[in-house]
């Protein structure tokens, strides 16, 4: 298990800010806003590559 940080969300991809290579795979993105915390399940469509910090990803399920 990886916790990464993301610098931009975006509707159908994910800017990491310390890229690393991992295969596609199921993903957890944790969002807080003034203490109101969000989680959902995506699905790292090409997975990562710490060559390229924007990832695609598409909803999980």
């Amino acid at each position: 298990m990886h916790l990464l940080s993301l610098g931009h969300l975006g509707p159908d991809y994910v800017v990491v800010d310390a890229p690393i290579d991992d295969p596609p795979s199921e993903a957890e993105i944790s969002l807080s806003v003034d203490g109101s915390e969000s989680r959902w399940e995506v699905r790292l469509i090409d997975g990562l590559s710490a060559a390229q910090a924007r990832s695609r990803i598409s909803p999980s399920g």
